[in-house]
């Protein structure tokens, strides 16, 4: 069984705090992959999490490396409830989860379910600003209004590098937010001009909120 522990960190924020890299990778990964896999096979749709982990170890590398490439989890909590309404519970994990989102989740409440290591460091900051921008639209406005004025070889760069990642294009916005806002990372700023000043710009904005 995890080891978890559960916290509403801000109204409507719910952190799952699992200290294990791989458990908490593998209590994630299916509804996280249903939320945004950048395949539409699996992204909203009926899927085993088999066929998942085979066609991810042929895209990357001929193993299934996602809990050392992915160590931070984040989505809507009603996306998380809609994925396991739609598939069947096939392992252990997926037990646990769907135990966890069902007994959280109340129709109408717009909550947002992140995961991390701890409460603290760039990973957990790295969450919630996906959970601020999902649940607070003032925030998002903000965030929206400094990627909206990004040069078109910054954003173009940023969206490349963030394919090349292994996120779908309906998140691109907020991943670029989510990033920029906590740390430079090198994956997602290669080949981005001015990288430090745009950092400041998204790390002002999320010093405000936090």
């Amino acid at each position: 069984m995890t080891r978890y522990k559960v916290k509403e960190v801000r109204p409507n924020v719910i952190a799952v705090v699992v200290p294990d890299d791989y458990e908490r990778a593998m209590l994630f990964w299916r509804a996280q992959e249903f939320y945004e896999s950048p395949c539409k096979r699996f992204r909203g749709g009926t899927f085993s999490v088999w066929d998942y982990a085979r066609w991810y170890a042929k895209k990357y590398g001929g193993c299934f490396s996602y809990p050392k490439d992915f160590v931070g989890f984040n989505l809507p909590l009603v996306v998380a409830k809609k994925c396991y309404d739609m598939n069947p519970v096939e392992t252990p994990y997926d037990e646990e989860m769907k135990s966890l989102v069902d007994s959280l989740f109340v129709n109408g409440e717009r909550k947002y379910m992140i995961g991390a290591e701890s409460l603290k460091g760039s990973t957990f900051d790295h969450e919630m600003a996906h959970a601020l921008y999902y649940t607070d639209d003032s925030y998002r406005n903000s965030m929206d209004e400094v990627t909206g004025g990004l040069p078109k070889s910054s954003m173009s760069a940023f969206k490349k590098n963030l394919a090349k990642i292994g996120y779908c294009r309906q998140v691109v916005w907020d991943e670029i937010q989510a990033y920029m806002s906590t740390e430079i990372s090198p994956k997602l700023c290669r080949g981005v001009r001015g990288k430090k000043s745009i950092h400041k710009r998204y790390r002002a904005v999320f010093k405000d909120y936090r």
